[in-house]
């Protein structure tokens, strides 16, 4: 007892000691709980600043609860469409729809929301991705394939790989504009490479950006790092940089069937001003 009673604090600390050791152990012992400590750990980490962005591993591993929310037209008075990189009908989820609107709203007279990219059909992402890839090919000959497809990767998704985006009618490339159409200075052009380059912005740009990023973030969009253009709500991006595994509400609109093809299995509302 005497023992006990003049070394407590020893006794209570290895006891700590040993708990977290088991705690620890009995957490990594499964690969389905490590995944999941592996996730919030890096979401942790990207909050702190330490990791700029998360990987598309951990994009991979969130769950998509489909709410089967229909694809609605866009159309309001404030947003204008890019002609050479848009698909026609122009569609998103409703529920994003109805916040791009409310972005929209917020803009004092003289300025607009330009949409470059919305919903992207199945069929429309592989003749993208085909066409980007030639055109690398041909002003890249000497690249080597997996530094080739990064580079094409930045630009357009991948077709084979179903981690949320434009698929799902969930995200939006866009930025802020003039009356005739003319983007406002946000040191870089849309889908142009920003990296190296926003060291190197002026206040006018950074003003730009911020004031694209508030805009956004006041509708809870998530912006993908990298990309000042990219926002996205409630598809698997949005998800894993707000730390919601099970988050995704937005799986993609489109499913292969055997021998079909893609099938549209959302909704589709046309004409529709939500």
């Amino acid at each position: 007892m005497d023992f006990i009673k003049y070394n407590i604090q020893e006794i209570i600390l290895v006891i700590v000691i040993l708990s977290i050791i088991f705690i620890a152990f009995y957490i990594l012992k499964s690969k389905k709980r490590r995944r999941k400590v592996g996730f919030y750990i890096n979401f942790f980490l990207h909050k702190l600043g330490i990791k700029k962005r998360m990987s598309t591993t951990y994009v991979g591993m969130v769950h998509v609860r489909e709410c089967y929310e229909p694809l609605v037209e866009i159309s309001h008075p404030k947003i204008i469409f890019n002609k050479e990189t848009i698909e026609h009908p122009v569609m998103l989820r409703k529920e994003v729809a109805s916040r791009l609107y409310k972005v929209a709203n917020k803009l004092p007279d003289n300025l607009y929301v330009k949409v470059y990219s919305a919903y992207r059909s199945r069929i429309a992402l592989y003749d993208a991705w085909k066409e980007e890839v030639e055109r690398a090919e041909k002003e890249n000959p000497n690249m080597q394939r997996g530094e080739l497809l990064s580079l094409v990767k930045f630009k357009v998704s991948s077709p084979n790989i179903n981690m949320g985006g434009h698929d799902t009618g969930a995200a939006i490339d866009m930025a802020i504009c003039d009356k005739n159409g003319k983007d406002l200075d946000f040191g870089t052009k849309y889908h142009e490479s920003t990296q190296g380059s926003l060291v190197s912005l002026n206040t006018e740009q950074k003003n730009n950006l911020r004031f694209l990023l508030k805009l956004m973030k006041s509708q809870n969009f998530v912006q993908q790092p990298g990309q000042w253009w990219h926002y996205s709500y409630g598809d698997r991006y949005w998800a894993v940089y707000k730390g919601k595994r099970s988050g995704a509400i937005y799986g993609s609109a489109e499913k292969e069937f055997e021998n079909s093809g893609y099938v549209r299995i959302i909704k589709t509302i046309v004409s529709s001003n939500v």
